[in-house]
């Protein structure tokens, strides 16, 4: 039944020809390049004439309308719907630790390299049903493209009669939450979606096997100018067992027949050694195969089905190397160490307790794997064949400066003088920049702030000790700002426009607010500064400040202040006052006052502010003054 090869008396050629593979897609490539160009040329009308000669069905749209999908799943069997809900969760387990992830470097001081991962925009599903509707597939397919976040999922099947898709693909896809199924298969399905015609839409990147036609029309397009991308070379499907004296010939027999009956173009390969396992395994496939429904395709798939001996483990390996096999199996003693020297595989399957028919359906892992040899080079779909990278660059004048050296030693190696010139123009506009900034900062600011009770205009600069101009429109309160300025050794201009006919409240507070906020904007990102400041001045009057820069806003005051009012100033503005320069400032203020004389009292507490503020704002260094590097 099987051809037989003996590996170690084989030389280079005979080893070649035995695993060469049955059918190469590129046999179906003048076919598929024709339709694909006729759709590219002709658009939809090409669509729908190969889909009638093709499928047996052509329509206005292809797509399956979404109360189909509903009520397939309404008519599938409760332990169906659960089988797959089981299967669709392990691969989603499996599955859900993938995904590119998003990081920065700092490469050179100053420049910061980083990567974000985003989805792609349209995934188009390639999901065979010719002879057998591939639900696992859809499920497959599906889930990965859902957990990187694909916005918009297209599903396309061959047709089963007219117009409709098998039925349990369109349950599971309502399962799954796809809605977007077209009636439309073959090379026809893979050029519509390469273009946008026929109705679906431009797909970004096709997945999904199929037939030799299928295969090449993904291969071509994937080739055109703007084409799109597509997962890996997926053509008939395979697998590879290797078995020793110690295997059980029913698994293997099972285990080469469950790809056998997938298509009459799929091989099977045995690799063994010297015991008579190869004959043990030959009777059991022909009393397995007898009792199989898909008897024809699998006795056709048969025909390319291959037998290879060797005399050591270590020629084994090599067979299974050479062949790359999208699945396979071992069925050996001490499989786990004989695992280690497979380098070339879809996905291997160790032991007698793990056939390939669990990793088709149900394990976890996906079955979308590399055919045809392509293992060497490809993997299997996962969550990142999804998704796309894009790198980031963040660089500043030091950084810049840092780098330029380096690249403008590289473009001349490569005489690209514009590199250079575009790297070199920076570094010198760097160095002007640096020598023009050596003087000091000012850190000053102008504020203004329009309610419909007032309009405020405050300017300070912390680097100036004058002038002070306040004109508030509250005598008392004008003269409280004067003491902040005075003691806290910066220049201050405030200017109130507002109805002052009720009460002074809306002017004190939009003042202390608007003076906040400038200092806030005065103080920049605050490197430097002392952050902490205190103040206790002391006379009838015992008035102490705290104040600390820190970007928390916090306020406290406490004492009680004698009186109503001193002047047209309410006493009980007082604490209101520091509670609004606290808040737009964003600083945590504590004012402690105890006394009897509410104008001194009042005055103390403005007096102590400003010195506080003062120390607070002192520049003692070049550093933020936080563990945390940010205030």
């Amino acid at each position: 039944m099987m051809r037989r090869l003996d590996w170690t008396t084989a030389d280079s050629a005979a080893r070649e020809a035995a695993l060469a593979r049955p059918e190469a897609t590129n046999t179906a490539g003048e076919a598929a390049q024709a339709i694909v160009n006729a759709i590219r040329d002709r658009g939809d009308e090409a669509v729908r004439a190969y889909a009638q000669q093709l499928d047996g069905y052509s329509s206005e749209s292809f797509r399956v309308p979404e109360e189909c999908l509903s009520d397939a799943r309404e008519a599938l069997e409760a332990s169906d719907v659960e089988a797959i809900k089981a299967a669709a969760d392990a691969v989603r387990r499996f599955h859900v630790k993938q995904g590119y992830s998003g990081y920065s470097v700092e490469t050179w001081p100053g420049l910061v390299a980083s990567r974000r991962a985003g989805p792609i925009d349209v995934a188009g599903l390639y999901i065979p049903a010719g002879t057998a509707p591939l639900v696992s597939t859809l499920i497959m397919l599906a889930i990965p493209a859902q957990l990187a976040g694909v916005p918009r999922i297209v599903v396309v099947a061959p047709p089963a009669g007219e117009g409709g898709v098998n039925p349990a693909l369109l349950a599971t896809a309502e399962i799954l939450g796809i809605d977007e199924v077209y009636a439309i298969g073959g090379a026809q399905a893979v050029a519509a979606l390469a273009f946008g015609k026929g109705g679906l839409p431009r797909a970004d990147k096709i997945f999904g096997p199929g037939n030799a036609y299928v295969a090449a029309a993904k291969s071509y397009v994937s080739g055109l100018p703007g084409g799109p991308a597509t997962d890996l070379p997926a053509g008939p499907s395979e697998v590879m067992v290797v078995a020793d004296e110690n295997a059980d010939p029913v698994f293997v027999a099972s285990d080469l027949l469950s790809q056998a009956e997938h298509d009459a173009n799929a091989q099977v390969v045995l690799v063994t050694d010297m015991s008579d396992i190869s004959e043990q395994v030959e009777d059991e496939l022909a009393r397995q195969l007898a009792e199989l429904p898909r008897v024809e395709i699998a006795t056709a798939s048969m025909k390319n089905a291959r037998i290879i001996r060797c005399e050591t483990r270590a020629e084994m390996a090599d067979a299974a190397n050479a062949y790359a096999a999208e699945h396979l199996i071992l069925q050996i003693s001490e499989p786990d160490a004989f695992s280690e020297q497979i380098r070339h595989a879809g996905s291997i399957f160790i032991g007698p307790w793990a056939p390939e028919a669990a990793g088709d359906y149900a394990a976890g892992p996906n079955h979308t794997l590399p055919t045809g040899g392509a293992a060497r080079a490809y993997g299997g779909v996962t969550v990142e064949a999804f998704q796309k990278t894009t790198t980031v660059l963040r660089a500043s004048r030091k950084g810049a400066k840092a780098i330029a050296p380096t690249v403008e030693r590289l473009a001349a190696l490569e005489g690209l003088d514009a590199h250079g010139r575009a790297m070199s123009a920076r570094r010198v506009r760097a160095d002007a920049l640096a020598a023009h900034q050596k003087r000091p900062t000012v850190r000053a600011a102008s504020k203004r702030r329009k309610t419909s009770e007032t309009d405020v205009e405050v300017s300070i600069n912390l680097d100036q000790t004058g002038p002070v101009s306040i004109r508030t429109g509250v005598g008392y309160f004008d003269h409280m700002l004067e003491q902040i300025a005075r003691h806290g050794g910066i220049a201050l201009s405030v200017r109130v426009e507002g109805d002052l006919h009720i009460d002074a409240h809306h002017t004190i507070e939009d003042v202390c607010l608007t003076l906040g906020e400038a200092l806030g904007e005065a103080l920049g990102d605050k490197r430097g500064i002392a952050r902490f400041g205190f103040e206790l001045p002391m006379d009838e009057t015992r008035a102490g400040v705290w104040i600390d820069l820190s970007g928390r806003p916090f306020a406290k005051f406490e004492g009680e202040i004698p009186g109503e009012s001193v002047g047209d100033f309410p006493v009980e503005m007082t604490s209101h006052a520091f509670r609004s320069i606290a808040e737009s400032l964003k600083a945590a203020i504590h004012v402690k006052v105890e006394g009897e004389n509410a104008h001194h009292m009042i005055e103390g507490c403005f007096k102590a502010f400003g010195r506080a503020l003062r120390s607070a704002i002192r520049i003692e260094g070049d550093v933020l003054p936080s563990t945390k590097g940010q205030l």
